[in-house]
């Protein structure tokens, strides 16, 4: 039994009001079209994938594919004029050996595993499904004159989303039914299935698995990928999954104390003895605010081992004061800590993970990124400048298979909070050690240029 997902990518985007088509704008560093296929790659219940484009993005869709190691596409192939024969030809395109194919839009990025779960769980039984959300808002009938006719029950009433899973049988009948019937330009494959007199089941989707259709929704997009956060619940100690970092050379500059301290520790236990805490009392030293020092220390690091494969910076500082109270001098050297050794540390790194033909980056933010409050104007500022640092950077280094994530815990029991808040109850605090954990979880995941909150 074999199932399939069809990616609907052929689309020209007219709507969207662009000369690229938005299957192929940038988001978090990456292709649209690229995302969502990444998430039916990792989707250990779809066994191919066929991605339907337009004729003039064929060889585009393949270099993407190729480049980011896709291997479950198996068929990129033209579509047609309109979506009904688009979806037509992927469908056909699966070959008698599907069993159930799912087909999806490609400009919805944020489809989770749990959805298609769902959906190959119902549509062993029910032949046909769809994905839906209640409707938040009241449903308003009107006439052609734009009088109100009814105001039906909004509770019956849903959202329809893709994926749609279908038997490949019952679905390919309904396409050829439609045909013979002179049905052309269908927008929804369940509408066709339903001319048949057969049923369709369906299965609750996910508010954020929006469809990117206008310029407004890629901002939007952007803000949830931005938003991209591990939020396990503190007690919580799920074990991180190490096998991604299994003798991998990991560099944690700032490895000293705090967060770093922790990293170094758990990474040293459970990884390998690749693993080099830099700092200002290492050896190799680095001082952030010295780029000769930054080179230096790589150099010596490149030299033993002949690659670098992660680093994590957790080099910051925090001073808490209104900006009344806060000398010229301190404010320049938050930045220069907070911002400007983030910029020196990548400098020395461009041309490393260029020359290997890839790289991880990951710093240490805060949460307090957000939004400004009273007494961190300078702290929450630089913060928030390096999460817009992180997405440039993700945007210029994709092409070299570099990611570039900032992680933003909450409050965390480290010295530098008991610096400037003295005595707190731990239990209002995050753990280094349970962070460490998390951050590990987001050295192992494929996004760039996100935030990843934790706590």
């Amino acid at each position: 039994m074999r199932i399939n997902a069809i990616i609907l990518a052929s689309g020209t985007g007219l709507r969207f009001q662009d000369n690229q088509p938005k299957q192929y704008m940038k988001l978090a560093g990456l292709p649209v079209l690229v995302h969502t296929l990444k998430i039916f790659q990792t989707s250990p219940v779809i066994d191919g994938i066929v991605v339907v484009s337009h004729n003039n993005f064929l060889e585009h869709v393949w270099d993407l594919v190729s480049q980011n190691s896709l291997t479950k596409v198996h068929k990129v192939v033209a579509g047609g004029a309109s979506r009904q024969d688009s979806s037509r030809i992927g469908i056909e395109s699966c070959g008698e050996e599907a069993s159930y194919v799912l087909v999806h839009d490609s400009v919805r990025p944020f489809l989770s595993h749990k959805v298609i779960d769902d959906l190959v769980a119902a549509v062993k039984t029910h032949k046909a499904v769809d994905t839906v959300i209640a409707s938040a808002d009241t449903l308003v009938e009107v006439d052609e004159d734009g009088f109100i006719n009814n105001i039906p029950d909004r509770s019956l009433f849903r959202r329809g989303q893709t994926p749609q899973a279908f038997s490949r049988d019952l679905i390919l009948e309904a396409h050829q039914r439609a045909l013979t019937d002179g049905i052309t330009n269908a927008t929804d494959d369940c509408q066709l299935v339903m001319r048949l007199g057969q049923k369709v089941f369906t299965v609750n989707g996910d508010e954020q698995n929006i469809k990117i259709t206008y310029p407004i929704d890629l901002h939007i997009a952007d803000k949830l990928f931005q938003l991209n956060s591990i939020k396990l619940p503190k007690p919580v100690l799920t074990s991180p999954d190490f096998s991604r970092l299994k003798d991998k050379v990991i560099v944690v500059v700032g490895g000293s104390s705090g967060i770093g301290a922790a990293l170094v520790k758990l990474l040293k236990k459970q990884v390998s003895k690749k693993i080099y805490s830099l700092g200002r009392n290492s050896s190799p030293s680095l001082d952030i605010l010295d780029p000769n020092t930054i080179a230096a220390a790589l150099a010596t690091i490149l030299e033993k081992e002949a690659r670098i494969d992660y680093v994590i910076n957790c080099a910051g500082d925090l001073i808490r004061k209104p900006v009344a109270n806060m000398s010229l001098e301190e404010w320049r050297y938050l930045y220069d800590v907070n911002v400007d050794g983030c910029f020196n540390l990548t400098k020395a790194l461009i041309p490393i993970f260029k020359d290997q033909h890839g790289g991880n980056l990951l710093f240490i933010g805060s949460s307090s990124y957000t939004r400004g409050r009273a007494g961190y104007a300078a702290y929450s500022s630089s913060k928030a400048a390096l999460v817009n640092l992180c997405q440039a950077l993700a945007e210029e280094l994709t092409d070299w298979n570099v990611r570039v994530n900032v992680a933003s815990p909450g409050r965390v029991n480290t010295p530098l909070r008991q610096r400037n808040f003295g005595k707190e109850d731990p239990a209002t605090l995050l753990d280094p050690d349970w962070v460490a954990g998390r951050i590990v979880q987001a050295l192992a995941m494929d996004t760039t240029g996100s935030v990843i909150e934790i706590g």
